[in-house]
């Protein structure tokens, strides 16, 4: 008994022991006149206030854990240092054709849609990293922002030489993964390289609706199946919006038909802005995206020549640099774009005796809130700010009940018959006692009749 007290007494709380605790506080009752312990209350709360003001001695670090004390870097610090490695990034020599969004912000901010300047020097120096990370980068342009429920996927982007063919996957057109997207959810952070996509995964996206969650490696649980990761659904639903809102001005662009590629026309001239507003100015620069999840039609050779030649007609190719006008009307709309006029539309002279307009032309697409392409008389810009959904994706109605039907007419009611007498014959109760009397009664009536 006297062992257990002992170590009850020499356990420890912060280097003080329990002898140490009852020692102050026999000292605090005998000093303190205007404490007086009645009950044990009293006393428990005295022990109480002991502990809780009590300054205990916190050991000491020893010489080399205090030589290798850390500095502690507050979060400012590290967004402060992160910036000024950004700031002092110098391009050696870059061939790719650089977006000068610094300067494309401006129309953006006009309309509505455009960011603060310090995160337009970010994106414009990150579009400078990137193109410098291949040689084989042909074009870098900000792409835009999908949001998303934790943190928002910031996208830029690529698009490669052409004769340079990197493997694609199988079924899969090389032309449905011409654009390269890196992404980001903090501009001063690394970018990430989207993965290329399969065509059943571009195929099964169409019937998918998912509100990202800021996680790419997340798997995707929805109906129908998704072969594949977050990555995978963020990257078809981007090169869907690109290849349904990529515009450019009508004749900045030609099509050959032997080689089947697009090139600059050499000369062109951007045209005015009362021009701009109109849609017959305006055409899609990307291929159409079949129902197939290609580009190009694929011939299945386990299907018959009639099975192929209705889907070619149910889904037809569509023809390269497509006039917006030609899109299917929007619900009620004239089409599928709506243009705005911004800023101010007086025309004015130059020296040169030269038709100059300062307004700005904003046109934005019903069927994919948040994709928009702003221009002026010099100078134009596509980008997306949304949620990667399309406007025409019904959410679930579920269907009103039935009416209730009216309550059935009442039976009327018959008292339960009490006979005092046994009658002579009972009523059989089963189908079996049923039959059996049936048959003995015939019986009997064939033996009368004989």
């Amino acid at each position: 008994m006297e062992e257990q007290l002992q170590q009850i007494f020499n356990s420890k709380y912060k280097n003080k022991t329990l002898y140490n605790h009852f020692c102050e506080l026999y000292y605090q009752m005998q000093e303190n006149k205007y404490y007086n312990a009645k009950n044990l209350e009293d006393f428990e709360d005295l022990s109480n206030f002991i502990k809780e003001n009590r300054f205990y001695h916190v050991p000491l670090k020893s010489a080399d854990e205090v030589n290798n004390l850390k500095d502690k870097t507050f979060p400012w610090q590290e967004y402060c240092s992160k910036l000024m490695q950004l700031m002092q990034f110098k391009a050696k020599q870059i061939n790719a054709n650089i977006q000068n969004f610094l300067k494309l912000n401006t129309l953006l901010n006009i309309v509505g849609y455009g960011v603060n300047d310090e995160d337009a020097y970010i994106i414009q120096q990150c579009l400078k990293q990137i193109a410098q990370r291949d040689p084989n980068i042909q074009s870098v342009r900000f792409w835009g922002k999908i949001l998303a429920q934790q943190k928002d996927y910031f996208v830029i982007e690529v698009t490669l030489n052409k004769q340079i063919k990197e493997p694609q996957p199988p079924d899969c057109d090389e032309k449905l993964n011409e654009y390269v997207h890196y992404v980001t959810q903090d501009l001063l952070d690394d970018w990430a390289l989207l993965p290329q996509i399969t065509r059943k995964q571009m195929e099964a996206c169409r019937y998918i609706t998912y509100v990202f969650s800021g996680n790419l490696n997340k798997n995707i649980t929805q109906y129908p199946y998704f072969e594949g990761k977050e990555k995978h659904l963020l990257k078809a639903q981007i090169l869907r919006i690109t290849h349904a809102n990529l515009l450019a001005p009508r004749g900045l662009y030609k099509y050959d038909d032997e080689t089947k590629t697009i090139g600059f026309e050499d000369e062109f001239k951007m045209p005015e802005s009362a021009e701009l507003a109109t849609m017959d100015a305006w055409v899609h620069l990307p291929a159409y995206i079949l129902k197939q999840g290609r580009i190009t039609f694929y011939e299945d050779p386990s299907l018959k020549e009639e099975e192929l030649n209705q889907m070619k007609e149910s889904d037809p190719e569509q023809e390269r640099l497509k006039s917006i006008k030609d899109d299917k009307p929007f619900e009620q709309n004239e089409g599928n774009w709506l243009i705005k006029i911004f800023g101010e539309t007086q025309q004015y002279t130059n020296q040169e005796e030269q038709a100059i307009s300062y307004q700005v032309v904003l046109l934005r697409n019903y069927l994919w809130p948040g994709a928009v392409t702003v221009s002026n008389s010099n100078e134009y810009l596509s980008v997306y700010f949304g949620y990667g959904l399309k406007n025409q994706q019904h959410s679930f109605n579920p269907l009103s009940p039935k009416d209730i039907q009216d309550d059935p007419e009442d039976i009327d009611e018959v008292p339960e018959p009490n006979p005092r007498e046994q009658p002579d014959e009972l009523e059989p109760d089963s189908d079996d006692e049923r039959r059996r009397e049936q048959e003995r009664r015939e019986a009997e009536l064939q033996q009368q009749q004989e």
